[in-house]
């Protein structure tokens, strides 16, 4: 069962990739600039250190957010497109964490 899981996430994440890339490429070429910049609190509790690891260099990778610290069991990642800030640190914690929870 953890196999699928795994390969669910590989195409999660492989999505993910693609689409903040062609975001960040859309934001070079043109003039209009797209960004708000954020900074997200994400609760990481409940993790363990290699899950911590793992979900915060996947949210490194992907173009467009970059984990800046733990504090607390709080993940603080900076975000360069972010719109409802809520909404944002809900799916991080929706799409990121429980994934890797499930997954490692």
């Amino acid at each position: 069962m953890k196999v699928f899981k795994f390969i669910g996430f590989g195409f999660f994440y492989l999505k993910e990739v693609v689409v903040s890339n062609l975001r960040v490429a859309a934001d070079i070429v043109t003039p209009q600039h797209l960004m708000k910049p954020e900074i997200l609190e994400v609760d990481v509790s409940g993790l363990t250190p290699k899950q911590l690891f793992v979900a915060s260099n996947l949210i490194t990778m992907t173009p467009g957010t970059l984990s800046m610290d733990v504090v607390d069991d709080r993940l603080f990642i900076h975000c360069m497109y972010c719109v409802d800030k809520q909404e944002a640190e809900e799916n991080l914690v929706e799409n990121y964490v429980n994934r890797v929870r499930d997954v490692f």
